[in-house]
């Protein structure tokens, strides 16, 4: 029969979690978790040839218990040779200055502690007492509150230095490992209170789930994970491949090319939305909903819109594309130099990196792509121009009986102000035919008495 002791080593050996000669942090609250891995890689470090450190982190939430407890972990470690480094923070007072939840204040101390402690002290490794009930707990907490293959995908064996060699080993087996080596773990009664959802899922669903509908149900979670692993991975390499054509890193922020964008599957698009935004923003934070208005953005809505997500970012629709960026930093009030348009001809706006493209046609589509407009023959009245937005500019919007301010038709339009000189305005001796891009005026897209057309394309200069 396979012992927890062989399952770590296969573990260690298949995910290549440790090298000879490494020194490896070990996480230790003092639980039973953390301390029976102690144990196993203490035993474990002679024949592989790595040294062992201990990193603890009281969290100030139970007093002179969690000082107690921090001592004995110290005592422990030094009895089985190895070096200690305990530490205090107060995590309620961090959760109250980052306005998170104590939870995940703990999880931030945590992760801050072993990475400063990491590289102060020259580590390879920082192995964490992770093991199989944990994983079943957070891929049914994830399928609960909402997840893709990612999120199901649940705990990594191994994450850039983080390793986490009892994963595949289930509590039962942890319990009785500490009894068999008379390893007298410390209990965290807070573990036994149901006021996390974890908790909950822990103490109450997996039990009952396990007794009334499948008694292997740990095993059964932790194989379903290893299946949306690897699928994740799959789906990321193609995600990496898609993004060379359709995200560039550009100094304004991170830009999703629509040319490219509106080519893919809709699954790789709700995953380059994804990518994009944690350029700018936090790994995690972007809902579903957050990202469906951002596809939405991209495919229909009109430039110059701009989305508020999560961490202070922003989303701000072009002609082509769309950029994510944080805070106000992207500026745009870029004037267009007045131009005139040959018709038929191709002239180029390098204030915005547009090209507009003329000529001439018989036919009226019956459906007209937003980056078009055709004039009929009878309407037009020489020279076109380009040029940005003047005072006193007015504007009959199709399906509008009289002219209107361009000013007041960008505030209705909730056009930001600091992009507004940069949105071409299409014009003839008659006036504003065309706002490029976004609306289209009285004159244009209508049948022609003498089947004549001018035809005015926008589009990214290549």
């Amino acid at each position: 029969m396979e012992t927890i002791y062989d399952k770590v080593v296969l573990t260690i050996k298949q995910y290549n979690m440790i090298e000879p000669d490494e020194l490896v942090i070990v996480g230790v609250s003092g639980g039973p978790d953390s301390i029976a891995m102690l144990h196993i890689l203490a035993r474990l470090q002679k024949g592989i040839g790595f040294k062992l450190h201990v990193a603890h982190l009281d969290h100030s939430f139970r007093g002179k218990q969690a000082e107690d407890e921090a001592i004995w972990v110290k005592s422990i470690a030094e009895s089985w040779g190895i070096t200690c480094t305990l530490a205090k923070q107060d995590v309620s007072a961090l959760a109250k200055e980052k306005r998170i939840s104590t939870q995940d204040a703990g999880h931030l101390a945590r992760k801050d502690f072993f990475l400063s402690l990491l590289e102060k002290m020259g580590a390879q490794k920082l192995a964490l007492g992770h093991q199989a009930n944990d994983q079943a707990e957070t891929m049914l907490m994830h399928f609960l509150t909402g997840a893709g293959s990612e999120g199901l995908s649940g705990i990594l064996p191994r994450q850039g230095p983080f390793i986490r060699p009892l994963l595949f080993v289930e509590r039962a087996e942890i319990e009785k490992y500490c009894l068999d080596h008379n390893l007298d773990p410390r209990r965290d009664p807070s573990n036994e209170k149901d006021i996390y959802l974890r908790n909950k899922i822990r103490n109450q669903l997996l039990p009952w789930l396990t007794e009334n509908i499948n008694p292997n149900l740990i095993n059964t979670l932790n194989r379903t994970s290893q299946i949306f692993l690897f699928q994740e991975q799959y789906l990321q390499a193609k995600t990496n491949k898609a993004a060379l054509k359709c995200i560039l890193q550009e100094e304004q922020g991170t830009k999703i090319i629509l040319e490219s964008f509106s080519k893919l599957p809709l699954a790789l698009q709700r995953r380059l939305i994804r990518s994009a935004y944690q350029t700018v923003g936090k790994k995690q934070g972007i809902q579903f909903k957050h990202v469906e208005e951002v596809r939405e953005l991209l495919l229909n809505k009109q430039v110059g819109k701009v989305l508020h997500l999560p961490d202070d970012i922003k989303v701000i629709k072009e002609y082509e594309s769309v950029v994510f960026y944080r805070g106000d930093r992207h500026e745009y009030n870029v004037a267009i130099k007045k131009r005139v348009i040959t018709v038929p001809g191709d002239i180029a706006i390098p204030e915005i990196g547009q090209i507009i493209k003329t000529g001439y046609t018989d036919r009226l589509p019956e459906e007209i792509p937003k980056n078009e407009v055709y004039l009929p023959w009878e309407e037009f009245s020489p020279p076109l121009y380009v040029r940005s937005r003047l005072e006193g500019d007015k504007f009959s919007p199709y399906g509008y009986n009289k002219s209107r301010k361009l000013k007041e038709y960008f505030i209705d339009k909730k056009i930001p102000r600091k992009i507004r000189d940069s949105i071409p305005v299409i014009t003839d001796q008659k006036g504003i035919m065309w706002i490029a891009g976004m609306d289209f005026g009285m004159r244009v897209n209508k049948k022609s008495r003498l089947n004549k057309y001018v035809v005015i394309k926008i589009e990214k200069e290549h």
